[in-house]
């Protein structure tokens, strides 16, 4: 089966570009979609490798418009399955072989979405427990392998999403339309979610320092508004699914109110978040 790739940029690091090395080799094509306001990775990554195709328009589409071009480019160019990286996302070579591996000899692929991963902050090169494959609706974005027959069939990402959920919502789509999502339990890529901090909160009575991960104030808007959207669109229909991504969504937001350095902020934005929703002002966030 033919698998191209796409990975979707943000102001990206040197780190960032170098991550699209460990997978580079591995596919037949890599759709590059730069979001960055102000791009100029354009001849760093064309020069690169000739399997790249370089796109921006100066504008920040987010990441679910960013996703149906390359899956619509991706059909047409005749591709079968497209990997769809983040930026921060990469690798281990022998974790990439495995994977697809397992997705080229999965059988009835023609009932599948799409493929995902477990995911890591730091590199894992050994793992003594077995791969499993298993259901699952809560797949991310980064390390997923969309089976592209089944694509328009879903009906595409969520625009109304912009960012966050947008992976989420391709799941329960999917599930919607009879189609099944599969988790490689076991098997591991490198990804990290929000920036790493180690700091006291008033939940340890500002005693103790944590290690946590912690979003910007403008992901807490989009996280706080696409889970009420998400429950409302899907809350009827898998009730179970939903309640679950709630608990992880509110546990997330806990967490960076606790250890914010800027409180009001975080207050503004979720006040934000909660009115664009009642108003029905999806898509990206109005200045």
């Amino acid at each position: 089966m033919k698998i191209a790739a796409c990975v979707i940029l943000y102001h990206p690091k040197e780190k960032d570009l170098q991550n699209i090395e460990t997978y580079l080799s591995k596919v037949d094509k890599l759709y590059v979609y730069d979001n960055t306001e102000n791009a100029s990775s354009s001849s760093f990554l064309e020069e690169s490798s000739t399997k790249i195709i370089y796109f921006s328009d100066h504008e920040n589409k987010g990441i679910s418009a960013r996703l149906n071009q390359a899956c619509t480019r991706a059909v047409s160019d005749g591709y079968d399955l497209l990997l769809t990286m983040d930026q921060d996302s990469s690798f281990l070579e022998e974790k990439l072989e495995s994977y697809l591996k397992l997705v080229s000899n999965y059988p009835n692929i023609e009932n599948i979405a799409q493929f995902g991963l477990q995911y890591t902050d730091q590199e894992i090169k050994t793992e003594n427990q077995q791969i499993q494959d298993i259901e699952d609706y809560a797949l991310i974005t980064s390390a997923s392998i969309i089976v592209l027959k089944n694509f328009n069939k879903i009906g595409g990402f969520d625009e109304n999403l912009f960012i966050d959920g947008v992976d989420f919502d391709y799941c329960l789509a999917a599930k919607e339309k009879g189609l099944k999502c599969i988790l490689f339990k076991n098997l591991f890529f490198v990804h990290t979610v929000g920036a790493k901090i180690k700091r006291r909160s008033l939940k340890t009575f500002y005693l103790l320092k944590k290690e946590k991960y912690l979003c910007s104030p403008i992901r807490i808007y989009y996280l706080v508004r696409n889970i009420l959207y998400l429950k409302q669109k899907y809350g009827a229909i898998f009730p179970e699914y939903i309640e679950k991504l709630v608990k992880t969504n509110n546990t997330s937001i806990a967490t960076n109110r606790n250890y914010s350095k800027n409180i009001f902020e975080f207050y503004k934005y979720k006040r934000k978040a909660i009115s664009d929703f009642k108003n029905k002002k999806m898509g990206k966030i109005e200045a």
